[in-house]
């Protein structure tokens, strides 16, 4: 029973695709991890805080890459499926050569205001700050290689492409660490594992590009532009969903307190690097079998069934060990961060169904969702705002924020199948 289940696997490109980025996210999330286990045991508990106050920072600055990120996948499939290797080739060195020029503004906007960003998160040291600006020049740059590999259903080179970024993000970081260079260190580490990471990127995608032509790409230009605002007001609300609380617990509460709730959030979002797997692969597929007119139900309904079993596993995980794993990414330091980690991963496991169900209707191009997630951010924020006297109150805003995203997205999502639906031609085995 078990091979007839290997082979059946091995027979299906799509949950090849899953296992693929699903183990290469797993390795990825190791490094990732060990970084984090490196980090607090080595930083102070304030420094820690501060670490992953400005990491989840560099998540809503890099909002606009992720929606480039996003919107790039989504074309790159649609191109790969008509085989246009010239126009694929092009788009990629020229949006190479526009994410530089994007960078360098990005670095200089974010040293400019350096001392605001200082006092409203009590980062005391406007250096970390400066160092941290010239790693978010790399966001868009970082994008392209990964969304193309994405959306040319490379999934092995894609999980491969994320391990060896994820590698070299951990041993860069932490060396820089260990020689006692600190917060500065850290950030300045992955701004060069973000160099390395593109160059090894252009490597893996060889095959994929031919000689450059300077072909006009205003057009797809255009359409890019089109796709991505919508995209943008959708990757802004979730990443305001996913790390606001940070923030805001990094205002209100003493630097001490935001490292244990760090702390939480860390282990908490093991989940997405792991469940996250099967949205990665679900996007580009369902945008590419829409592009073609193909019947995209099936496939839906087998990434959201193996998505609710991944959520139901890590529930049960985080609900049965949370100490264990308190223990093994941080020691003894971090147990304060152990009663809530329960609580906090049902957040979690809402935000990854919300996540998968958002880009499944941007693959369809339902774009206008954007504007159910606003009712959820609102009441978080208020709730947050109004009441934080212990992180308890916190993780509750965010669980009620989690369940209205939720429930609106699941209304939606049956008003669409009840209307039209899909009624393309059926999709071969998938």
């Amino acid at each position: 029973m078990i091979g007839a289940l290997i082979q059946k696997v091995k027979s299906n490109r799509y949950l090849m695709g899953t296992v693929y980025i699903g183990a290469g996210s797993i390795f990825a999330a190791v490094f990732s991890y060990l970084l984090q286990f490196v980090f607090g045991r080595i930083l102070s508990v304030a420094d820690f805080g501060t670490f992953n106050a400005l990491i989840s920072l560099s998540y809503l600055v890099g909002v606009p890459a992720g929606v480039f990120g996003v919107s790039l996948v989504k074309y790159v499939s649609e191109l790969s499926s008509r085989q246009d290797t010239k126009k694929l080739t092009a788009l990629y060195w020229k949006l190479l050569a526009l994410s530089l020029l994007l960078g360098v503004g990005i670095s200089l906007a974010i040293f400019l205001l350096r001392f605001n960003i200082s006092e409203q998160l009590k980062i005391y040291d406007t250096g970390v700050i400066a160092i941290f600006g010239i790693l978010m020049g790399l966001a868009f740059v970082g994008s392209i290689p990964a969304s193309y590999l994405q959306g040319l259903l490379r999934y092995r080179a894609f999980a491969f492409f994320s391990v060896m970024s994820s590698a070299y993000r951990f041993v860069f970081s932490a060396l820089a660490v260990f020689l006692g260079l600190k917060l500065a260190g850290a950030f300045g580490g992955m701004f060069v594992a973000g160099i390395l990471s593109v160059v090894t990127a252009f490597f893996i995608l060889r095959k994929n590009l031919t000689t450059f032509e300077n072909i006009s790409l205003v057009d797809d230009y255009k359409r890019l532009l089109a796709f991505s605002l919508p995209v943008m007001f959708v990757n802004f609300g979730l990443m305001l969903l996913n790390n606001i609380d940070l923030i805001l617990v990094k205002k209100y509460f003493e630097p001490e307190m935001a490292g244990y709730y760090a702390g939480t959030v860390t282990l908490g979002k093991i989940f997405l690097f792991g469940a996250g797997a099967v949205s990665t692969v679900m996007f580009p597929t369902i945008s590419s079998l829409a592009a073609r007119g193909l019947n995209y139900s099936r496939a839906f309904f087998k990434f959201l069934s193996l998505q609710l079993m991944l959520v139901a596993g890590g529930l049960i995980v985080f609900s049965v060990f949370p100490s264990f794993l308190t223990r093994l990414f941080f020691g003894e330091r971090f147990m304060s961060s152990v009663e809530y980690l329960p609580m906090f991963s049902l957040f979690i496991g809402l935000y990854i169904i919300i996540n998968f169900l958002i880009l499944f209707f941007l693959a369809v191009s339902r774009t206008s969702v954007f504007l159910l997630l606003l009712p959820g951010l609102v009441v978080q924020y208020l709730l947050i705002s109004s009441n934080h006297g212990t992180l308890y109150d916190i993780i509750n805003a965010d669980i009620y924020a989690g369940i209205i995203s939720l429930v609106l997205l699941t209304a939606f999502f049956i008003k669409g199948s009840s209307g039209k639906g899909n009624n393309g031609k059926r999709a071969n085995k998938i």
